[in-house]
């Protein structure tokens, strides 16, 4: 990849999240709970959740990895809200393999809701190791590296408007110069 690409910009996205939200106002029932799955849901669950009819609880969950590339995670923020008997969505910025998901499903499950569905704003279909279904998806997409509306490298680009396709082994080697042209290219973002 010769730098960063222009993947999406921030109106699409906007439309995008609305059209989500209209889908969840058809099945939420009043009193249902939206976690988001931090960080790199919040953005989108902010949008998500204004543009919701439906009234709603609102609730976070946070995962840590035990090591870089171990697949492993531990849960660092439980669940707030008492979920038994209420509809869950789980809001996600971008499930890959499944692994993260399986964990957080399940464990949502053991709170005994009344029925659990997962919104992401990003498919990684072809990636997905284990066959867990999305039920509300933004968009699918083959990119490789996404940075942008809270999807991050290492903790920064959250705040960028739109998002930027880039890779990987750029942004672990380069110096402030890429990182701006990130940043630019994340405030123009619209998929070519």
């Amino acid at each position: 990849m010769a730098g960063p690409t222009p993947y999406l910009g921030a109106a699409t996205i906007a439309d995008r999240v609305a059209g989500l939200a209209a889908e969840l106002d058809e099945v939420l029932e009043p009193g249902a709970v939206l976690v988001g799955v931090l960080k790199g849901c919040l953005p989108f669950m902010a949008d998500l959740i204004q543009r919701l009819s439906t009234p709603i609880l609102v609730d976070f969950l946070a995962l840590s990895a035990l090591g870089p590339d171990r697949g492993r995670v531990r849960l660092t923020n439980d669940l707030s809200v008492d979920v038994d008997g209420r509809q869950v969505v789980l809001v996600e910025g971008l499930v890959d393999t499944g692994f993260r998901l399986d964990y957080l499903r399940r464990h949502v499950l053991e709170h005994g809701p009344s029925e659990l569905r997962v919104c992401a704003l990003f498919d990684r279909a072809a990636r997905r190791v284990l066959p867990i279904p999305l039920d509300h998806v933004g968009f699918t997409t083959d990119a490789a590296f996404l940075v942008g509306y809270g999807l991050d490298h290492r903790g920064g680009f959250r705040n960028l408007p739109g998002v930027v396709e880039v890779d990987l082994a750029d942004l672990d080697r380069a110096g402030d110069g890429f990182h701006r042209q990130v940043r630019d290219a994340g405030g123009s973002a619209e998929r070519h």
